[in-house]
């Protein structure tokens, strides 16, 4: 349990002769001078103010002064009246804080109520300080680093009440800057836990926003804005939102829904009833929601547990895929920025995103992503735009493999085989069949001089559909030693396929013994033909010198 210096502050109505300045009214009494300044002294009285009512409850302030220091503050009623009977007096204690010395409770005021004894007489707090000097000690306060005081408040609420009232209390520093206050109503306990219930969600970097005071009767918001206020009674008019917190209900104008990546990983830890997850992780889900957001986040606070990242990557879906549009777009075109990002998001787990959004990516590895998200689309064209932007990376980064599917949507008769013809083997293999896979040319245009034998790989390996076309394209494209390879395939032709092929090779120098040999047996085993036709060619055949 760490110990943290606090700065003390008394302020109250008294008589001249209690008065360290000699003078009778409301006044500071003393302070300690070695923290506070008299400007940030005068600031904090415009704050401490108090009106008794019939009830004349304790009432509890938090708020920073204007140097950011946090101050935390009871202040009672004084029942005896002064020397001239007139009542309404009141002791006003606070303990002042560096920002530093905050955030090692957590800027959880609540802790600091728990444990601290505020004087609550005039002769109490006459005894503290310095009445010469007006001086008055730091105290040194034993706060615990952590606390399960503001899950054990929300656990009372329903998941839908909390919920509204975290949102509320999430947006803190929008409704400060539009000067809207949360009103809660119900007795001064009530009012605390209802508090402590809405600082839950709040990570340590919005909380010293959280000002409050819980007893704001007759005081003037406009003169001393709090964001939250308590009354003992309901105003006439809810003006922004009412929190009724001996019923735990929260009444707003409008119902809220999850704006930021944070927001959305809250209301999923409430949904799932994870409070005390979310008191323990809330500043490193904060800081990545808010990395997320692109906006102002604590970067040692990134470094978070892998269940974590998972968890605020799945809550806030919408967020995950812009930032990762934006680290895209360092590298890519707009164009292709909308093609992958989608196909990255789906395909990548939440720790893998992760580590590329805190990295960034290479050029290299994208292009090779890109096609996968095109194949994973079966090459169907893109827009123009696209294809223009991608021919245009393709000028700054080589990927042939790319530039072959840039050729086959632009002109797949032209530009695509002339481009085929230049390729290195691995990426003509590769594109050959996906090209054949998903059908997006004729099969028999692929084949081009010296690719005879890399086609057949790719041709016999998925498709056999004419081999007479085949063995036609083999030859035209100066390729007929590849013709070997397709002797055992002859025996199953039909015999005009078989007499085609005969009038293919008939006048062919070059055709391999092997397929020449094939080619004549499988004829040869042909049936007789029927009918004068078939008679005169056999009559033929017998004749002299037809052996």
């Amino acid at each position: 349990m760490p110990t943290i210096q606090a700065w003390q502050h008394i302020y109250s109505n008294v008589e001249k002769e209690q008065s360290p300045q000699g003078r009778g009214g409301f006044q500071t009494l003393f302070y300690s001078t070695a923290g506070l300044t008299e400007a940030e002294v005068s600031d904090m009285e415009s704050r401490l103010l108090y009106f008794p009512a019939e009830t004349e409850p304790v009432k509890r302030l938090f708020f920073r002064t204007s140097t950011g220091k946090g101050v935390v503050a009871q202040i009672v009623s004084v029942a005896e009246p002064d020397q001239y009977g007139r009542k309404g007096r009141y002791l006003a204690h606070s303990l002042v804080f560096a920002p530093d010395a905050l955030a090692r409770f957590e800027v959880d005021p609540f802790r600091v109520f728990r444990r601290f004894e505020f004087v609550t007489t005039v002769a109490a707090a006459l005894g503290r300080g310095n009445f010469q000097t007006g001086d008055i000690p730091p105290v040194n306060l034993d706060l615990p680093a952590t606390a399960t005081d503001d899950v054990e408040a929300a656990g009372t609420w329903s998941a839908t009440e909390l919920k509204k009232l975290a949102l509320l209390a999430l947006r803190v520093e929008q409704q400060a800057q539009e000067r809207q206050a949360l009103t809660f109503v119900g007795e001064p306990a009530q009012l605390e836990r209802a508090l402590e219930a809405a600082f839950l969600a709040v990570p340590v970097a919005l909380r010293p926003h959280c000002t409050f005071d819980t007893y704001f009767y007759r005081c003037n918001l406009v003169a001393t804005y709090f964001w939250a206020v308590g009354l003992p009674e309901p105003p006439l008019r809810v003006k922004f939102a009412q929190i009724d917190g001996p019923a735990r209900r929260v009444q707003v104008e409008v119902a809220g829904q999850p704006q930021t990546a944070y927001e959305h990983w809250v209301l999923a830890a409430i949904d799932h009833n994870r409070l005390a997850d979310m008191a323990q992780q809330r500043d490193r889900a904060f800081a990545l929601a808010e990395w997320l957001d692109q906006r102002d986040h604590d970067p040692a606070l990134l470094e978070a547990s892998p269940q974590l990242i998972t968890a605020v990557f799945k809550t806030a879906p919408q967020a995950v895929q812009a930032a990762l549009r934006r680290r895209l777009g360092e590298v890519l075109p707009a164009a292709l920025v909308t093609r992958v990002a989608p196909y990255i998001y789906d395909q990548t787990d939440e720790l893998a995103l992760y580590g590329q959004l805190r990295q960034g990516f290479e050029p290299g590895s994208l292009l090779e992503t890109l096609v996968e998200a095109y194949a994973a689309q079966r090459f169907g064209e893109p827009p123009r735009d696209e294809v223009k932007a991608l021919e245009s990376l393709l000028g700054n980064h080589e990927h042939q493999l790319l530039g072959l599917l840039v050729a086959y949507w632009i002109s797949p008769r032209k530009r695509l085989p002339k481009l085929l013809e230049q390729t290195n083997d691995a990426t003509y293999r590769v594109f050959g069949e996906m090209a054949l896979r998903y059908n997006l040319v004729e099969p028999l245009s692929l084949l081009l001089p010296g690719r005879g034998e890399a086609f057949l790989d790719l041709y016999l390996g998925t498709r056999f559909d004419d081999v007479t076309a085949l063995v036609e394209v083999l030859i035209k494209a100066n390729e007929t030693a590849c013709l070997s390879r397709l002797s055992r395939r002859i025996s199953g032709l039909s015999p005009q396929e078989l007499k085609k092929l005969a009038k293919l090779i008939d006048k062919q120098s070059d055709i391999p013994e092997a397929f020449k040999a094939a080619v004549e047996q499988a004829v040869a085993q042909l049936p007789p033909e029927r009918g004068v036709k078939g008679v005169l060619q056999a009559v033929w055949r017998r004749l002299p010198g037809r052996d």
